[in-house]
């Protein structure tokens, strides 16, 4: 199937300051692989350093970094977390 998928990210912890917050849109190609959308996310995110190291989720389970996109998809990204 060719065609284009649309990935819209929610934005949680250290990346809520961009946009607001706001949810980003990502166009991606159908069967985009879990590391092609961290790239298209991170060159939205102004290349921020943590983006390489969140895990990024979908409805119901973080994502393996094997994922591959077949349908529009709503996810979350989540920063690393440190505590004291």
């Amino acid at each position: 199937m060719s065609g284009s998928i649309t990935l819209t990210v929610n934005l949680f912890g250290a990346f809520r300051g961009h946009e607001n917050g706001k949810p980003l849109t990502l166009s991606l190609p159908h069967g985009a692989t879990l590391t092609e959308a961290r790239r298209a996310l991170k060159t939205a995110l102004d290349n921020h350093p943590l983006v390489d190291d969140s895990a990024l989720a979908d409805e119901t389970q973080i994502l393996p970094e094997d994922a591959v996109f077949e349908r529009d998809t709503q996810l979350a990204i989540l920063p690393p977390v440190c505590g004291g």
